[in-house]
């Protein structure tokens, strides 16, 4: 999420807790560059990323700061899914080559179903899983009492137990990112807000912002739903939901997994300060004690809001933005953009190398989200 004016959403627990922003607004805008990035969240900056280890010059605009929007509000739970671009390989490989460390553990992960038809669900996920997909298993209530160690309401039928759920610090993830992309050549400018992109008479675009115009000969949208107002054809396919998330005072150990109710009606995960982290509901102080009996008192240390990108169909849109020429969309993870970021980041930036205007894979073009009559 990219904020457009104001002083911007408050930050959330993550941000506070973060050393000081590296990354300081610049005082002049370059004339120009080859791509100029809209977004400075997890897609943005991969993107950024891999598109300057391609050797291109890049440049980042964010009206606020990296991860200041979705990327930095979420609960940092990292679950991979089926699609090669969720393969954590990636991820790994970046760290590795990169040298920084985003508090990626495995820690694996637990759902709670909170009724019989749920836990039915997970049985029928489980048995219809590819046997190459990472291991998932359905578990009875004593299999969930094994891992959690403490008393849970009667209500809950059992779980869904995935030994590979990983949990991540998401700010130190972008910035860390973003750093690395300034390494291999790329620019970020924070404070510096993308106003209109118009194209030019020649083969370029002009990136209108708070700080001037810069010249681009691409233009990648990475600002969430505020994309909708570069691109109307998406308007309609691609709308805003808003998710509720607090973080608690810190606890002694209690949750050693990250953990969810259902398919992510709850979702939380203890950090490494003690703090738990939880969304998908206003009140967890209603929601802890009465899941947990004897769980312990807390207060809120933070509250906030976060905006996802949700398309209409479930899938991302990632590609050229339909009948725009030089124009790129990455957006509509719908809440699930941590673990095929860094994928989604290379594959777009090979889709662009190589001029493939449906992106990375068919079901991700954007293409799809243009009535046919258009």
């Amino acid at each position: 999420m990219t904020v457009l004016s104001g002083e911007g959403p408050p930050p959330t627990s993550w941000l506070a807790a973060s050393d000081p922003d590296p990354f300081p607004a610049p005082d002049r805008l370059p004339s120009g560059a080859d791509v100029v990035v809209i977004g400075a969240g997890l897609a943005g900056v991969s993107t950024a990323y891999w598109l300057a280890r391609r050797g291109a010059s890049v440049l980042v605009l964010e009206a606020y700061r990296p991860a200041w929007g979705a990327s930095g509000r979420n609960a940092g739970i990292y679950l991979a899914g089926l699609h090669p671009m969720e393969d954590d390989t990636v991820l790994r490989k970046v760290l590795a080559d990169e040298g920084f460390d985003p508090g990626y553990r495995r820690t694996g992960h637990l759902s709670l179903a909170a009724s019989a038809e749920v836990m039915e669900r997970f049985r029928a996920e489980v048995a219809r899983r590819p046997p190459a997909a990472t291991p998932l298993h359905a578990l009875d209530r004593a299999g969930c009492a094994e891992i959690l160690r403490m008393p849970m309401a009667p209500h809950f039928a059992g779980g869904r137990w995935m030994p590979d759920g990983h949990v991540i610090h998401p700010v130190r993830l972008v910035r860390g990112l973003a750093a690395a992309a300034e390494r291999h050549g790329a620019r970020i400018a924070t404070g510096t807000r993308a106003v209109r992109v118009v194209a030019g008479r020649d083969t370029h675009l002009r990136v209108r912002t708070t700080r001037g115009t810069v010249q681009a000969g691409q233009v990648v949208y990475a600002c969430n739903a505020e994309i909708t107002r570069f691109c109307p054809t998406l308007a309609g396919f691609l709308r805003p939901v808003r998710g509720q998330m607090l973080a608690t005072t810190a606890l002694p150990p209690l949750f050693t997994s990250g953990m969810a109710v259902d398919f992510g009606t709850v979702y939380w995960q203890q950090t490494t300060d003690g703090s738990i982290v939880i969304g998908g509901r206003r009140s967890a102080e209603e929601f802890l004690p009465a899941a947990f009996p004897g769980f312990p008192p807390f207060e809120v240390r933070h509250r906030w809001t976060g905006v996802m990108d949700q398309t209409a169909d479930g899938r991302p849109l990632i590609g050229a933005v339909p009948w725009a020429n030089r124009q790129w969309v990455i957006a509509g993870f719908g809440g699930h953009g941590l673990p095929p970021g860094a994928g989604a980041g290379r594959g777009l930036a090979e889709a662009m190398d190589t001029g493939c205007r449906a992106g990375p894979s068919p079901a991700f073009d954007p293409a799809r989200a243009v009535p046919a009559h258009q």
